[in-house]
């Protein structure tokens, strides 16, 4: 499966790339995981508010990133493509029941 197949959107402060908004590869319903490589705001309402920005839709449900946790985009995100972006280390949203898995070159990798 390819990251292109979950609809990925960038989330944005002031027109600046901050993160990136995905569907979940395991879940069929309004589902979204987030990945940023920084954190964004004061809180987990901070993530979702900019996701829900990023999609247009009020009603998504977001998991929000653990904020104690750092997300590294090969060559950074100002520049990365959804069509070959690779995250490290892994992103892990099964705690709140979403994907957990690697983001390669593009590819979803694992879990699924």
């Amino acid at each position: 499966m390819r990251l292109l197949d979950l609809e990925p959107r960038w989330i944005l402060i002031d027109g600046k790339r901050v993160g990136f908004v995905f569907r979940s590869p395991i879940r069929a319903d309004n589902f979204w995981q987030t990945c940023f490589p920084e954190p964004v705001g004061t809180n987990r309402r901070d993530q979702w508010d900019l996701a829900q920005e990023a999609l247009g839709d009020d009603r998504a449900v977001i998991q929000g990133c653990n904020r104690e946790h750092r997300w590294a985009i090969a060559g950074g995100i100002d520049t990365a493509s959804f069509e070959t972006i690779t995250v490290t280390p892994s992103l892990d949203g099964s705690a709140g029941g979403g994907w957990h898995g690697h983001i390669t070159n593009g590819d979803i990798v694992g879990g699924i």
